[in-house]
C-alpha cells in the first residue's frame, strides 16, 4: 500500500564508490561523559518501560584519525523548507487513546516541520470517508509543535470515477490512469476535482501549504493506489503537462491557493525528472518534487548496493535540470529486513542535502505497522527505528528558512553539512563518517562566535545503535564508523 517501486528494465550496473579511506593524521583520545541510548531505551519516551540493553560498539575509545572540518558561513546555499514525513494510512494508530508522549516523539522531539497527507476526498473506500482523523493529527502536533506544520497533500489516485479503470486501486493494470472524457483525457473534471478537494479541506481546518496533483505519476502500482501521467500525451495515457495546466488554472483562482510541487516521480535515475520537465510549464511548480528510489533486475534497492553515493550523478544533474527549488518528497528502506538502512538513510540526506541543493527531504513513512516506518506500530505502541534518528539528527536543530553554509572536509570519508538561522542566532552542523574507521573530527567555525551548546551522535549497527547520545559539548568528536553527530552553537 506505500511507494514501491517495482523492478526497473535496466541492470544496476552504477559502480560501487569506495567508502574506505586511509589518511594518517594525528591521533586523540576522546573519551566523552555521554548518556547512551539504544532505539529500546527511546520507547520509555511513549509509556513503555522496555529497559535498554548497551552492546559494545567498536570505535568508541582508542586511537583514531584525525579529520579537520572548516564551516565558513559566508558560503552560502539553498534555503530550508524543512523536513517531514507522511501519514498516508494508519491515521487510526495514532488518534484517540494513544501512549503518553507519542506526539513529542512525532513531531517536536523529531523536529519536524512538514507533514505530508494523502488527499482523500471523494473516495469509495468509505474508510477514507473520515478526514476527522487528518484533524485531529494536526491539531496535536500543531499543540506539540506550537505551530502547525507545513501540509503537503499529495494524490496517489483520483476517485474511481475519474479513472478508466474505475478503481482508485491498481494491479499493474495498463488502464490505472485518467479516465477519458469524450475524444480527450478529463483534464477539467480532474482539476475540479482537485479544486473541490481543496475548498473541503480548507473547511476542515486542512488547508494545506503544497499539494503535489499526483504520486508518482511515471508509475502503475502492482497493488495500491496510482493514476498513470506520461511526460507527453499519448493515445493511451494522458500528461502530466496538461493536467498540471488545468489544476494550476482551477487551484490558483483560491482565495489562498496553495504552492504547486511536482512532477514527484518514482527517482531520479534513467533522466526521469528532465524527461517530464521537457513536457510541462515549469513557471506552473514553486519546487521540483521527486523521489529516490532506485533498483536494478539483481533486485537489489540502490540504497543497499551500490549505496548512497551512486546517487549523486543523477542528483547532480536535477540541480542543474529546472531552475527552482528541489524536494525529494519520498524515500523510503524497503526491504531492510526491520533493521539495516538507517546510516543509508542518513548519508542519501547528506547527498540530497549538498549534492543535489534540496530544500525539503521527507522520509515516507512517518508511522507504520512494525517493522516499517520511521516509527513502527505494534497496535498504538510505538518504536522508533535508526532512519527516525537519522532524520531526527538534521531536523531536531534546523527550521525552515535556514541557508545551508560552507563546510569542507579534509577527509573524504566524512561529510559535513552546515545550516545557519536565518537571524545568525544558531549554527548546526552535521557530520557523517561513511569510512570504515574511526575519525576524531575537529570542527572550525571561528567565523561563527557563539557557545557550542548541544553535541549528539548516533552509531549505526544492525540490531543494536546506539541512538542520539548526548556527549559532553566539545569541537572535537569521536566518530566510529558509521556514525552521524550534529553540533549545535547558540548565541
Amino acid at each position: 500500500m506505500h511507494s514501491q517501486p517495482q523492478p526497473q528494465t535496466q541492470l544496476a550496473t552504477k559502480p560501487r564508490r569506495s567508502a574506505v579511506t586511509h589518511l594518517a593524521g594525528w591521533a586523540l583520545l576522546f573519551v566523552s561523559a555521554c548518556t547512551a541510548r539504544t532505539a529500546a531505551d527511546e520507547r520509555t519516551i511513549a509509556g513503555s518501560t522496555e529497559p535498554a540493553l548497551l552492546e559494545p560498539v567498536d570505535g568508541l575509545t582508542g586511537p583514531a584519525a584525525g579529520a579537520e572540518v572548516s564551516v565558513d558561513c559566508k558560503q552560502r546555499g539553498q534555503t530550508l523548507e524543512g523536513f517531514g514525513a507522511s501519514v498516508a494510512w494508519y491515521q487510526d494508530r495514532i488518534i484517540g487513546d494513544t501512549p503518553p508522549g507519542l506526539y513529542p516523539m512525532l513531531f517536536s522531539e523529531l523536529g519536524l516541520d512538514i507533514l505530508r497527507l494523502r488527499n482523500r476526498f471523494e473516495r469509495s473506500d468509505q474508510n477514507d470517508a473520515d478526514l476527522t482523523q487528518e484533524q485531529e493529527i494536526v491539531r496535536r502536533a500543531t499543540e506539540t509543535l506550537g505551530h502547525r506544520p507545513t501540509l503537503l497533500l499529495s494524490s496517489w489516485s483520483p476517485p474511481a470515477a475519474l479513472k478508466a479503470n474505475h478503481k482508485e486501486r491498481c494491479h499493474s493494470n495498463p488502464d490505472c490512469t485518467l479516465v477519458r472524457s469524450g475524444n480527450s483525457f478529463a483534464y477539467p473534471e480532474f482539476a475540479d476535482w482537485w479544486r473541490r478537494a481543496l475548498e473541503h479541506y480548507a473547511r476542515l481546518g486542512l488547508a494545506p501549504d503544497l499539494i503535489s496533483l499526483q504520486n508518482e505519476p511515471d508509475f502503475i502500482p502492482p497493488d495500491w493506489e496510482g493514476c498513470k501521467f506520461e511526460k507527453l500525451e499519448t493515445p493511451q495515457y494522458p500528461g502530466y503537462g496538461p493536467a498540471l495546466k488545468a489544476v494550476h488554472d482551477a487551484v490558483t483562482t483560491l482565495p489562498n491557493p496553495p504552492r504547486i510541487v511536482g512532477p514527484e516521480v518514482l527517482g531520479i535515475h534513467y533522466h526521469r525528472l528532465p524527461e517530464y520537465f521537457a513536457g510541462l510549464d515549469a513557471n506552473l511548480l514553486d519546487a521540483a518534487a521527486h523521489h529516490i528510489y532506485e533498483r536494478g533486475n539483481d533486485e537489489v534497492w540502490d540504497w543497499r548496493s551500490p549505496g548512497p553515493d551512486s546517487f549523486t550523478d543523477e542528483m547532480e544533474e536535477v540541480r542543474a535540470t529546472t531552475g527552482l527549488a528541489l524536494f525529494q518528497t519520498e524515500f523510503g528502506t524497503d526491504d531492510d529486513r526491520g533493521h539495516d538502512g538507517g546510516f543509508e538513510t542518513a548519508w542519501l540526506i547528506h547527498d540530497s542535502l549538498v549534492v543535489e541543493g534540496a530544500s525539503a527531504w521527507l522520509y515516507w513513512e512517518l508511522i507504520w505497522p512494525s517493522p516499517g516506518g520511521l516509527v513502527s506500530m505494534t497496535g498504538k505502541a510505538p518504536k522508533p527505528r535508526d532512519q527516525y534518528y537519522s532524520l531526527r539528527h538534521y531536523a531536531r536543530y534546523t527550521d525552515p528558512s535556514d541557508v545551508r553554509v560552507g563546510a569542507l572536509s579534509e577527509q573524504s570519508g566524512l561529510l559535513a553539512s552546515a545550516f545557519e538561522a536565518p537571524d545568525a542566532k544558531r549554527l548546526t552542523v552535521i557530520l557523517l563518517n561513511k569510512s570504515d574507521e574511526a575519525l576524531d573530527a575537529h570542527v572550525e567555525a571561528t567565523d561563527f562566535d557563539a557557545k557550542l551548546t548541544h553535541v549528539v551522535r548516533t552509531v549505526y549497527r544492525a540490531g543494536h545503535s546506539r541512538v542520539w547520545e548526548t556527549l559532553a559539548p566539545s569541537p572535537i568528536v569521536r566518530m566510529p564508523a558509521r556514525s552521524i553527530a550534529t553540533l549545535v552553537w547558540e548565541r
